[in-house]
């Protein structure tokens, strides 16, 4: 199999054949995929905060590349209790990079690596679905990763929230892509690993953020841009026209300008 043009940057762009695998389905559905309508899964939710190491948790694991994993006591995961950043990040050069603080990477659906922090959120996890993200620049990065994250790797029922909730302006375009990347790519969930770079563009606004997300590449680094936009009280995707466009992807030789939130 050749790579295809269009590399999904966000799920290590290349790493394997198995990537390619999920560019293609991402780029190129069925037009006769399943009906994206699924049943209702019942999710146990945390209803607490927990550290790792608690009883709660279990033996760490890592992702592909070997970064660290928090192992929660169920794959939506468990929130960090949240306390605004202090000092204020906006006083720093580098705001629109900088990590949001007490970030953790915990294993969710297949191993899908689902980001955390203390002061950025999430705040809660409902249905499977989480939500209560500070309306920060690095509130909008964490967001976008795990709107991407819970799409592709959460069990039937809860996905199909995330994307009714996490997206703005999906239509059957985005979910079908989805649908036929799940039902054909197995494992998918283990090439959601923890991002090597995060930033937000210049002109961020508090209703409006453009998030570029890293990963390894064959060679160096790739990422893609995601829109996210301020509705309703949370960071949404804000999805273009052409939901492809979310998968296009731009090759990096170093991470500079990127901040690594680990």
């Amino acid at each position: 199999m050749t790579s295809h043009p269009r590399v999904l940057a966000l799920i290590g762009s290349a790493v394997t054949i198995a990537v390619v695998v999920v560019v293609v389905l991402l780029d190129h559905h069925d037009s006769h995929g399943s009906n994206s309508a699924q049943p209702a899964v019942p999710v146990p939710q945390p209803t607490t905060s927990a550290a790792p190491g608690s009883s709660q948790f279990g033996l760490p694991s890592v992702d592909m590349f070997g970064n660290r994993l928090e192992t929660p006591p169920n794959p939506a995961g468990v929130v960090v209790p949240q306390a605004p950043a202090l000092p204020d990040l906006r006083t720093r050069p580098d705001y629109l990079s900088s990590s949001p603080v007490g970030v953790r990477w915990e294993s969710g659906w297949g191993g899908a690596a689902l980001g955390f922090s203390s002061s950025d959120g999430p705040a809660r996890i409902l249905d499977g679905v989480a939500s209560g993200y500070a309306d920060t620049p690095q509130g909008a990065g964490l967001a976008a990763y795990d709107a991407l994250g819970r799409a592709l790797a959460a069990s039937d029922g809860v996905w199909q929230r995330v994307v009714a909730q996490r997206y703005v302006g999906a239509g059957p375009a985005l979910v079908q892509r989805l649908v036929q990347s799940r039902a054909n790519t197995s494992h998918v969930a283990k090439y959601i690993v923890v991002p090597d770079g995060f930033r937000v563009l210049a002109g961020y606004r508090p209703d409006f953020a453009v998030v570029q997300i890293a990963v390894r590449a064959t060679a160096g680094w790739a990422y893609s841009t995601w829109p996210m936009a301020w509705v309703d009280g949370d960071w949404k995707v804000r999805v273009p026209n052409d939901p492809a466009d979310l998968w296009d992807s731009t090759h990096l030789d170093s991470l500079t300008g990127f901040g690594a939130w680990k």
